[in-house]
């Protein structure tokens, strides 16, 4: 087997950090293939994976159902209206 190159090779803290673009896929086909490959090759990092899998599944099952209270949007927009300063085009600084 050769060497793998820079290209190639993922140190466990970075696999670590992406774990989460990894299980959302939000990361493209060659991100994707780099850290399944250290994943299949590294026990460490593929027990962490495991367990963030684990957590994510578990708050998607326990919070996945929660929705605002009715009236927090209409509260929101309020505020946003009287604390935003809308300026025209030809308005300076």
């Amino acid at each position: 087997m050769s060497e793998p190159t820079d290209y190639e090779w993922v140190d466990c803290s970075a696999v670590i950090a992406d774990v989460y673009l990894l299980l959302d896929s939000e990361c493209d086909g060659d991100a994707r293939a780099r850290l399944q490959k250290h994943l299949d090759d590294c026990g460490a990092c593929l027990e962490a994976y495991g367990i963030e899998e684990k957590i994510k599944s578990l708050l998607s099952r326990k919070c996945g159902g929660e929705h605002a209270p009715a009236g927090l949007r209409e509260r929101l927009v309020l505020e946003i209206r009287r604390n935003v300063v809308v300026r025209g085009p030809d308005a300076r600084n």
